[in-house]
């Protein structure tokens, strides 16, 4: 696949990380030969990390402060209903940054980034930043004309994973975690698209969040919703075993395939563009950083 003709982002976020948390990211990016710009969205990073970024002419967006807690939150939705359609939209998306989870709110930064500079790009990917390994460019895939997503671990289900179970139950209720209960785990910590994609998907998940409102509502909780019940037309969904990223979390070490140069392969030889939660296997870990060394 020819790379050199496309314009490509990465979306992601830092927030309280220190500069050994997210180096690995940016150093195994630039070794896989990523040419592409990210766009990270931030807030309490020490000077040796900010540095780090801007030396790489990262565009940084700043995450706002909280101004109210849950609870006033809904109090505050009253007044919504003396505004004009366009600013009750408004007043619905800031105070919607009040209460979510920082997971979700990089969604509501996200979008508005793209509406202002997604027209420049081609592709686009939504990623994780703390535990993400490259060992190629991540784009360097054919991708559907939809969203394409990817399955975690196919032996892994929703009902069967305490931590997704409990995010569903959390955010949706127990009938929606009764529905979603056999089915498999979309990983929401790397999604692809198009700016358009990405847009439409952002603007699905804010109405998502906006409906549901509770705190405990998460992304990942959110994308299996989407995903499974409302799926976007024209989606692509990769299982964990052929696709460009590995999702590692629910893995067991004998599980994992590699090719005699030391790369990790899917089951059809193809070395995996994206290792993401590579950090949950610590051996395996540690020989992929020394990669970068």
């Amino acid at each position: 696949m020819n790379l050199n003709n496309q314009k490509n982002l990465i979306l992601g976020m830092a927030v309280g990380m220190k500069l050994e948390q997210l180096a690995p990211f940016f150093l195994s990016l630039e070794k896989a030969g990523y040419r592409g710009d990210i766009c990270l969205c931030v807030a309490d990073l020490d000077p040796s990390t900010l540095s780090f970024l801007r030396a790489r002419q990262v565009n940084l967006i700043p995450f706002r402060k909280a101004y109210l807690k849950h609870k006033w939150s809904r109090l505050a939705d009253i007044g919504k209903w003396f505004m004009k359609p366009h600013q009750r939209r408004q007043f619905d998306e800031q105070i919607l940054l009040t209460y979510i989870h920082l997971h979700c709110a990089r969604h509501v930064y996200c979008r508005e980034y793209l509406a202002e500079c997604g027209g420049i790009y081609d592709r686009v990917m939504l990623a994780d930043t703390r535990d993400i390994l490259f060992q190629k460019d991540p784009f360097d895939f054919e991708m559907a004309d939809g969203l394409t997503v990817f399955v975690e671990d196919s032996s892994a289900k929703i009902g069967s994973c305490f931590t997704n179970s409990t995010w569903i139950r959390d955010g949706f209720g127990e009938k929606i975690l009764e529905k979603l209960s056999d089915k498999t785990i979309y990983c929401s910590g790397t999604i692809f698209g198009s700016p358009e994609n990405m847009a439409e998907y952002f603007e699905r998940v804010l109405e998502v969040y906006a409906t549901y409102r509770p705190r405990q509502t998460i992304d990942q909780a959110t994308h299996n919703y989407i995903m499974h019940l409302q799926p976007p037309a024209g989606w692509r969904p990769f299982d964990n075993d052929n696709g460009p990223v590995l999702t590692m979390a629910k893995m067991k070490a004998e599980q994992i395939r590699f090719d005699e140069r030391g790369f990790i392969v899917n089951a059809e030889g193809r070395v995996y563009s994206t290792l993401h939660q590579y950090d949950r296997h610590p051996e395996l870990a540690l020989r992929l950083l020394e990669r970068l060394t």
